[in-house]
């Protein structure tokens, strides 16, 4: 039996686990059979309050026969346990969604081990060491053990009917999400690179004239150019300060940089033997490393942005999948350089509290209001795939739990109902379908995205920055919430009005019978008189 997720594997049996102890409390305790006794009287109370002294005993049988054998079907297929329908004659298992970090998951099943840390945490749930309780705890009735079959086996059918389509921009996000910098080195090169090229650089920009920038950078940098525009500047790699004379090229790092020969054709303040000058003093010697031009300490494969890139497996990975969204590899480069420069420069300061601002009631009250504006659009921009959906996972195997063990109570409460019988199982199979609906949802999702973003039409760090700038992502993000959400509340709604309407046909099919008990004990009452 193939369940959605890791720990529903081990809910299912420590929910039926509780089922089994509930049973075992009720039988052992002999109220199991108190249900048969009110059926036996409720249906001769009913008889005398409808017909008095004069109620004929044929139908007073006919109606605690048809109510006796309804019971009894009901207690056995949806009460009673049998060991052929145990969790143990069968071998639940899971199939992990594909993902970035893992495109080839392994099947998880529960007598090989998931290989989760659920395998160590809830061993008591497969042993059954969690209870003292006499008998299997693993024993399920045979209807509510081919609801769960027949619901899982839908479940297995419609996933593989919908194609494993997900965006490759989801799974960039999601590698983008995950990227950290762990190096202490490469933390302090892009420290360094910051602060000898680019802010530097970045002065010199700004105190230059749009007019003195030749034509090719003001290309890069004009409101039409949707792949750099003016916001190219905003950071270490830009594409202006890469090409225009007078910036990269021609600046220089302030101090060697490890990973770059000295170069005496640019190295021009160091001491060349071969130039046939005596060195400034005796004993001088040359730094080990030279000082490269800001555009080679960038571009080369020494250089920073390499360094990014090839940092770990995550972030090569990341680039890989780069390469096949944007057009070029040096774009592709840029991008995943843009997300570990944001990483490795987090900074914000509140100016209002650094300079003793004292605010007013009214600006208390507005800051207040924009500040859930913030936590609204951070919500959203934070909304990811992976997260939400395993989240959703999770909830749905707590709640089957919550079914599977109260199962047996209800059932007895009930007086042994036939509706509760069709009512569970409606209730089993609604929860189990969320699963397919939230799949259907990252289908649909990765089609949207594709639609939004076609052509890489769009920049890494815009999914992984706090508050989300693009109206895109933030639509995006509502929308797979209203889908990851409302999805299952429509499904949840309509199966609830078909519960109850076939409850009521049910109520109507079994009154017939009481009804023609009824008229036939006044008919025979009638005779006698």
């Amino acid at each position: 039996m193939q369940l959605d997720s890791y720990l529903e594997i081990f809910t299912t049996m420590y929910g039926w686990a509780f089922a089994n102890i509930f049973g075992e409390i009720i039988t052992g305790t002999g109220l199991v059979v108190i249900p048969f006794m009110l059926i036996v009287f409720n249906a001769w109370r009913e008889a005398k309050e409808q017909g008095a002294e004069n109620v004929g005993v044929l139908g007073v049988i006919d109606r605690i026969g048809t109510q006796l054998i309804t019971a009894l079907f009901v207690f056995s297929v949806c009460f009673a346990t049998l060991p052929v329908t145990s969790l143990h004659s069968i071998n639940l298992s899971y199939q992990p969604r594909a993902t970035v970090a893992d495109p080839t998951p392994v099947l998880a099943t529960r007598d090989s081990g998931t290989g989760s840390t659920f395998d160590t945490a809830m061993v008591d749930a497969i042993d059954g060491s969690m209870s003292g309780a006499g008998g299997s705890l693993s024993n399920v009735p045979a209807w509510w053990f081919t609801v769960m079959s027949i619901s899982s086996g839908a479940n297995t059918a419609l996933r593989a009917g919908i194609n494993n389509s997900e965006s490759e921009i989801r799974a960039i996000e999601e590698l983008a999400r995950i990227a950290t910098i762990e190096d202490p080195a490469l933390l302090h090169s892009v420290q360094r690179f910051y602060s000898e090229c680019f802010k530097p650089a970045q002065s010199k920009y700004i105190n230059t004239q749009r007019s003195d920038i030749s034509a090719s950078g003001q290309a890069i940098i004009a409101t039409t150019n949707t792949t750099y525009g003016p916001t190219d500047t905003g950071w270490m790699g830009s594409q202006l300060f890469r090409t225009e004379p007078g910036f990269y090229a021609d600046m220089r790092a302030a101090n060697p940089v490890p990973g770059f020969p000295v170069n005496f054709a640019r190295d021009g303040d160091y001491y060349n033997p071969s130039a046939g000058v005596p060195p400034p003093y005796e004993g001088y010697m040359n730094p080990d490393w030279g000082r490269p031009t800001c555009k080679e300490w960038w571009e080369d494969s020494a250089g920073v942005r390499e360094a990014m890139i090839a940092q770990s497996s995550n972030w090569q990975a990341l680039y890989t999948r780069a390469t096949m969204l944007f057009s070029t590899t040096d774009r592709a480069k840029d991008e995943v350089a843009q997300v570990a420069e944001h990483l490795a420069n987090p900074a914000f300061v509140d100016t209002t509290r650094a300079m003793g601002f004292d605010a007013s009631l009214p600006q208390i009250v507005g800051g207040a209001m924009s500040t859930i504006g913030v936590f609204l659009t951070q919500l959203f921009s934070y909304v990811t795939i992976n997260p939400l959906l395993n989240g959703l996972l999770m909830m749905q195997a707590i709640i089957l739990m919550g079914i599977y063990m109260f199962l047996p109570l209800i059932t007895f409460l009930s007086g042994y109902n036939l509706k509760v019988m069709l009512y569970g199982a409606v209730g089993i199979f609604t929860v189990k379908f969320w699963a397919i609906l939230w799949s259907f949802t990252v289908w649909m999702d990765a089609h949207l995205v594709n639609a939004m973003y076609p052509g890489g039409s769009f920049k890494l760090t815009d999914f992984i920055r706090s508050a989300g700038n693009d109206y895109k992502l933030t639509l995006m993000a509502m929308l797979m919430m209203t889908m990851f959400i409302g999805l299952p509340l429509l499904w949840t709604g309509m199966m609830g009005w078909i519960g109850i309407s076939m409850g009521h046909g049910i109520t109507s099919a079994l009154k017939g019978p009481d009804d023609v008990a009824t008229k036939s004990s006044n008919a025979s009452t009638g005779r006698r008189r």
